[in-house]
């Protein structure tokens, strides 16, 4: 419930709503307290606007929901920083947890990517891989993997959610026809701070896959490439990464969230249905990791190229060794397999970030404020006329 009719002098309304209550109200019409009739009365179009309402006049039923339009009875909390440190930890669950699982597989496109001549598909990979270095090997890297994407994820999904009600907010009653620009703008930050944190981890992950025997672990790993080619060498592949993660991102989050929001409209029993919402979450997040991959390939490839063996290259060095050796086709070698990939990676983590979400009590519904107007219209003191 929201407090600022209090503080205004102006009676709250007692209770809670369904947010299907939105239905009774058309655009551009609310609900303010005249302080002649002291009772609440219908406000509709140019009349109904935030700014136009001084302590003399009618003022909103709250200031805290802002001007009304299409959402007059509900608004999204302002997060605090419990709220904040839950998403931190929801998206770094749902990043390393659904990474670890799928560990073999990046490993096979790991090893198409950087020597294609003896892996030149999957099946041939995953055979080759098996009978010649071991069933471990599809699990080498998988500690710079986790505690990447566990800080990568930690750092994403809390980013995009602090900067996308920051947008929301400044675009005020604009908000809902920026909405695409609102969704890339936030992403593609995340992405950005995303690739700094993350560059190291693939680093170290790419070069203890593409060369097995390079160290006994990794920590070896990493303590040799340092010592050889400097704490540099660990952040050369940020220039690669910016535009792979920053296609991958905003791909992935605008996909999902335009592929769920038609699902919610097309199947509105979702909202009220846990499982069917977590199912929606399932479909956006395959959509959206089909997309992302797509875009992403051939960033993905340079980043391979660069970090699978010792070498000063730079990314765009990367880029046309690719481009001499194979063409445009080298650029996608092991897309079929990276959007199976990404496709189950978005998808789990989607899925599990929601339900960890419902978990902590951060869903979409436990983020919002409402205002009780049936409560109001039914009670003695009056109403809605």
């Amino acid at each position: 419930m929201a407090g600022g009719g209090a503080e205004s002098g102006i009676p709250s309304l007692p209770g809670r709503s369904s947010s299907q209550l939105l239905n009774l109200f058309p655009a551009g019409i609310g609900l303010v307290y005249d302080i002649t009739l002291k009772r609440y009365v219908v406000a509709r179009g140019e009349e109904f606007r935030l700014e136009d309402y001084s302590q003399e006049s009618p003022r909103p039923l709250d200031p805290e929901f802002g001007p009304r339009g299409r959402s007059p009875i509900e608004r999204k909390k302002d997060l605090d920083v419990d709220s904040f440190l839950r998403f931190v930890l929801s998206g770094a669950i749902c990043c390393s947890g659904a990474h670890l699982i799928l560990t073999p597989i990046d490993v096979a496109k790991t090893k198409i990517q950087t020597d294609p001549e003896r892996y030149p598909g999957v099946v041939s990979a995953l055979k080759t891989v098996a009978k010649e270095e071991g069933l471990g090997t599809f699990f080498n890297g998988w500690e710079p993997t986790f505690l990447g994407f566990f800080v990568n994820g930690g750092l994403g999904y809390s980013t995009i959610e602090y900067l996308r009600r920051t947008f929301i907010e400044m675009a005020g009653t604009n908000a809902g026809a920026l909405e695409i620009p609102i969704i890339l703008a936030s992403a593609l930050i995340a992405a950005s701070l995303g690739s700094v944190t993350l560059a190291p981890f693939e680093s170290v992950r790419i070069r203890a896959v593409a060369q097995p025997n390079y160290a006994d672990n990794i920590v070896g790993v990493l303590k040799r490439i340092v010592a050889e080619e400097g704490v540099g060498s660990l952040f050369s592949v940020v220039p690669a990464f910016l535009p792979k993660e920053i296609l991958f991102v905003c791909t992935k989050f605008l996909v999902f969230d335009l592929s769920t929001d038609y699902l919610y409209e097309t199947f509105p029993a979702a909202n009220e249905d846990l499982k069917l919402s977590l199912l929606i979450s399932l479909v956006g997040g395959t959509l959206g990791g089909v997309g992302a991959a797509l875009v992403s390939n051939p960033a993905d490839a340079t980043v391979s190229e660069m970090k699978k063996s010792k070498s000063d290259i730079s990314a765009l060095g990367a880029f046309q060794a690719l481009l001499d050796r194979g063409g445009i086709p080298l650029l996608y070698r092991g897309l079929g397999l990276r959007m199976f990939f990404y496709s189950l990676i978005v998808s789990i983590q989607f899925l599990v970030y929601d339900y960890v979400r419902f978990t902590l009590n951060i869903g979409s519904d436990d983020l919002k404020l409402y205002l009780d107007v049936l409560g109001g219209a039914l009670s003695e003191s009056g109403g809605p006329v």
